[in-house]
Parts: structure tokens; sequence; C-alpha cells
């Protein structure tokens, strides 16, 4: 556990130092600034077209920085040979996949803590109304993207960053449409296709249930209780992903 956590505070504080965090949250801030300027253009929806806007650059910001700089993080620790000098020392390759999935995840909660809060203050600024349900939205976000961190962590360990990114951008996208397979698969009359199409519906991430912020925006919410199903699943599926991970690293060659 130690060396996980050694990993994870390493992979952190490497982030933490790259131009992208800060360049999300520049272009967002300056985003919500403008739309506050322009409020009276908006025919009294001021409110609503900054939440709507705010809660997008929310979601995009967890999402590029899992997608982009959880990638290249990974990446750039083969190409500069740092992975096989870990592994030289008394840390196991599981280890050093959970610590680098710990870094991920610590990286998220930091972003989107940070972006959360230059938007409540550019909101308080603008003297636009919170939303109560803030928190809620992180939260959903933050299991929305710790998927996609899993995926990430995944392809990392047999492909390389272009494919990993493309990868994941595929599988995140078919995880929104995972809900739709089984329409589909209720309106072919072929048993091999329907077996396919329903087969895929449950190995994709079920993202569609982490879609909560239009929902938060119109004042309609889920309950706290709600998100316990949620969280589940999300830790199985997490757990999934690391799991296959740890397996496909294990029998790897490292050089």
């Amino acid at each position: 556990m130690k060396n996980v956590l050694v990993l994870a505070m390493g992979s952190l504080r490497e982030a933490m130092r790259d131009r992208i965090l800060y360049g999300l949250m520049g272009t967002g801030a300056l985003l919500l600034l403008i739309l506050a300027m322009v409020s009276p253009m908006t025919l009294g929806a001021r409110d609503k077209t900054f939440h709507d806007a705010g809660l997008a650059w929310l979601h995009a910001s967890g999402f590029l920085t899992m997608l982009i700089l959880g990638a290249w993080s990974l990446h750039r620790e083969r190409e500069r040979g740092i992975w096989l000098s870990i592994l030289t020392r008394p840390v196991s390759r599981s280890e050093y996949l959970l610590g680098r999935i710990v870094g991920l995840l610590s990286v998220l909660f930091v972003t989107l803590i940070a972006v959360a809060l230059v938007y409540f203050g550019m909101g308080w600024a603008t003297g636009v109304k919170p939303l109560t349900q803030l928190p809620m939205v992180v939260a959903y976000i933050f299991l929305e993207m710790s998927i996609l961190a899993g995926l990430i962590l995944l392809f990392s360990t047999f492909t390389g960053f272009a494919m990993t990114v493309l990868l994941g951008l595929l599988l995140f996208t078919a995880g929104h449409l995972a809900t739709d397979l089984l329409r589909f698969a209720s309106m072919v009359d072929s048993a091999p296709v329907t077996a396919a199409a329903t087969g895929l519906h449950w190995l994709l991430p079920h993202l569609e249930m982490f879609r909560i912020r239009h929902a938060v925006v119109d004042g309609a919410g889920p309950a706290l209780v709600e998100i316990v199903p949620v969280l589940g699943y999300t830790l199985l599926y997490l757990a999934a992903l690391v799991t296959l991970s740890v397996a496909i690293f294990s029998r790897r060659e490292i050089r």
C-alpha cells in the first residue's frame, strides 16, 4: 500500500505541473465571464445559460484531463523509461498499476474541484444564483470519468498513446449509446445480431446513468440516495478494468 500511495503522489505532482489543467480552467473562466457579460442577449435565461455552459465545461475538463493528460502521463513514463526504473525496485506490476490509477483519480478529483470552485466563483462575482446540487453533479462526473480512467489504464498496457486516446474515445462514446443497443436488438429478427447487441450492451459501460447535469439545471436532479447504485456500478466496473489491466501488464515484456 505504501508503494501505491508513493506512486499516486508522484503522478499527482507531475500532473500539477502540466499546462493543460491551467489552460482548461482559464478557457472556461473566460467563457463564463463572456456569458455573464452578454446576459442581456439571453432573453431572461441568463442563469440557465450560465449553468448549462458551466456544467458542460466541468464535464469537458474531466473528460479531457483523463483522455489526454491521463493517457500522455502513462505513455510518457514508458517512453522515458521511468516505469522500467520503478519496476526494478521492490515494486510489483500490480502495485505500479494501482498507483497509476489512484494517481489518475487524484488528478481528476483535484481538477474537478478546482474547476467547480472557479465556476462557483464566477457565478458569485456576476450575481448568478448558485446550484444547490453542484456537489452532486461533481460526484457524478467524477464517477463517470473514473471509468474513463480505467479504460485509459487498460489500453495503455498494450498499445501506444494515439491508439489509447482513440480507443478511449470510442469506448466512451459507445458507453453513452449502450442503452440504444437493447432497442436495436428488439427491432431485428436475426438471433445472432440480437445476441451480439445484447452482449455488447452488458459489456460496455452504461455511461448515460451519469448524465444528470441537464436535470439539475432544470431543478429535477436525483435524490442523494440514488447515487448509491451508481457508485456500486462504478466500483465494480473499475475493479474489472484494473484487474484486466494487471493481467495484461503482468504478461508484458518490459524493456
